[in-house]
């Protein structure tokens, strides 16, 4: 997997902690039936972390639509950049001696 951060202010702070985590996409069928469920699928890109300074940190999903991001402390913004659908972007803070929290995210298809 490879494991990208970019830092677009002038204040670098080291990693202290960070995120992991998996990002999935569903609906992946249009009718769900009962018996015949319809588990979301594998997401793949980038995903963003963005501070409350606008900062922001990017890494790229593995094949299985996992995440690692090594963050500073602080508040951020974390969602997938799609092209089209809406992301479901989550608020988190990476605490002062934290090392890895796990966050799962989700790209909405549009399948209805």
């Amino acid at each position: 997997m490879l494991i990208l951060s970019v830092s677009c202010g002038s204040h670098a702070i080291p990693p202290a902690g960070g995120l992991e985590g998996r990002v999935t996409i569903g609906p992946t069928c249009p009718v769900e039936l009962a018996g015949s469920p319809c588990p979301p699928g594998i997401w793949s890109g980038t995903v963003r972390a963005t501070s409350t300074d606008g900062d922001a940190h990017e890494t790229t999903t593995g094949s299985d639509g996992s995440f690692q991001l090594a963050l500073a402390p602080g508040t951020y913004t974390v969602t997938p950049v799609t092209n089209g659908g809406p992301p479901t972007p989550k608020p988190v803070t990476v605490a002062v001696g934290t090392t890895v929290q796990h966050l799962d995210l989700q790209v909405d298809s549009g399948i209805r």
